[in-house]
């Protein structure tokens, strides 16, 4: 019997590599997370994860923080009422509000101031505006039956900004209804006729510029340019201005016939169309003398 043997073979034993730390890596993360740091960008970084405590707190803004970061000086006023002032002079900076912008923009004089009145409540919602030059301007903002809101000039009673027509009679026109009969009546269609009293003076509805003076079916006629695409044409009245003279409101363009009750005819166009008087003059007028009076008493001004 034989015995075969075989050489026995120890394992290997392997000697670990050694790794080097890479220092420069190490000392580069180092300075970013260092600069990080002091740059406040990990304390932003927390803000932002959904932590208890990081929870947004919104500031309300009072009316006088409101004010002064408009660069206005805020008072109190009575009823509730506050006002921020501006002195507005060539320095002054952006308004804040576009209806204040275009008021300040009316200046006469070097420096003017401006007030802004408004509910403390509701103070971006002001009720009257007023401007101090040589003179004092007011204007109101009023609310009409449409739940729509319109700034009116205290001193006129029109929307501001925009026309302001006067009558051209010190009588008042024959409203042309939607039911109006114009049978035998078709110049009626578009014009309107005025009653006054004989030789009344008639004034022109705006300023403007004689364009035509002549003669047509009803008598003398005159055409005024208003500008802005209105043009006016008075028939039936005596005359006196000339082609190509300026008018203003209280020039006089003509005088009725001499009767007792005299009649003459106006026709306002704009943009070409035919436009009612009444409605011409109420767009003008949203708001009457009542209603005015009575939100003057709301709001306790004098």
């Amino acid at each position: 019997m034989s015995l075969e043997f075989s050489e026995y073979r120890c394992k290997k034993k392997y000697k670990s590599k050694r790794r080097n730390i890479p220092v420069f890596r190490v000392l580069v993360l180092l300075s970013l997370i260092f600069l990080a740091f002091k740059l406040g960008w990990i304390s932003k970084l927390v803000e932002l994860l959904p932590l208890p405590g990081n929870e947004k707190v919104e500031v309300i803004k009072t009316w006088q923080d409101l004010c002064r970061e408009a660069g206005g000086k805020p008072f109190n006023l009575k009823d509730e009422l506050v006002q921020c002032s501006w002195v507005v002079d060539d320095s002054t900076k952006a308004l804040p509000n576009a209806f204040l912008r275009y008021v300040a923009s009316l200046r006469t004089s070097r420096a003017e101031k401006l007030h802004w009145v408004a509910p403390a409540e509701d103070f971006e919602n002001a009720v009257l505006v007023q401007r101090e030059d040589l003179l004092v301007y007011t204007y109101f903002r009023v609310i009409l039956s449409d739940s729509n809101y319109v700034w009116i000039d205290a001193a006129t009673g029109c929307r501001f900004p925009g026309l302001c027509p006067k009558r051209p009679l010190e009588w008042s026109n024959i409203p042309v209804m939607n039911d109006f009969d114009f049978e035998g009546q078709d110049r009626l269609l578009a014009e309107d006729v005025f009653l006054g009293l004989g030789e009344a003076p008639v004034h022109p509805v705006l300023p403007g510029v004689v364009r035509k003076a002549g003669r047509d079916s009803l008598g003398a006629f005159i055409e005024i340019d208003h500008g802005n695409n209105i043009f006016t044409k008075m028939s039936g009245i005596s005359f006196s201005p000339s082609e190509g003279d300026s008018l203003d409101l209280n020039s006089v363009v003509g005088r009725l016939p001499p009767k007792d009750s005299a009649a003459f005819f106006l026709t306002v166009r704009r943009n070409g169309l035919f436009v009612r008087w009444n409605d011409f003059y109420k767009a003008a007028y949203p708001v009457d003398s009542a209603e005015i009076s009575k939100f003057k008493e709301q709001i306790g001004f004098r």
